[in-house]
């Protein structure tokens, strides 16, 4: 496994999340436990547009920038820990519930070590 695989893996798993929040809305309102009202589901689909487009980004960067990929790797990473303490904390105060949700903490968790090791890997 190399760093640039870790990105297309996170940039798959964006993307199949945002296809599921953009065109499926209220499926995806439903596996995190939410209530589905007109105002969550425009949010919702908002947010498949962003994982959409960030999951296109993690794919290209790999190619677009070889050279510093580790850098953007640690980035990455960060940025997946970002979402594995927002996931933690909503299903720790209730505001989400169910297994779509514990299943994405679960994944961007791994996501974060994966992208933390591989590029320190990469840079040495």
């Amino acid at each position: 496994m190399n760093l640039a695989l870790v990105f297309r893996i996170s940039g798959v798993l964006l993307i199949l999340n945002g296809i599921s929040m953009f065109f499926t809305p209220a499926m995806a309102v439903g596996m995190y436990g939410l209530e589905e009202s007109g105002s969550v589901i425009v949010m919702v689909r908002a947010l498949g547009i962003s994982f959409l487009a960030t999951g296109v980004l993690a794919l290209m960067l790999p190619t677009w920038i070889e050279t510093k990929l580790a850098a953007a790797g640690m980035l990455w990473g960060v940025i997946n820990l970002a979402w594995v303490a927002h996931i933690g904390y909503d299903l720790y105060a209730a505001n989400i519930s169910g297994g779509a949700a514990v299943a994405n903490l679960i994944l961007t968790a791994i996501l974060a070590i994966l992208f933390f090791v591989m590029s320190s890997r990469h840079s040495n």
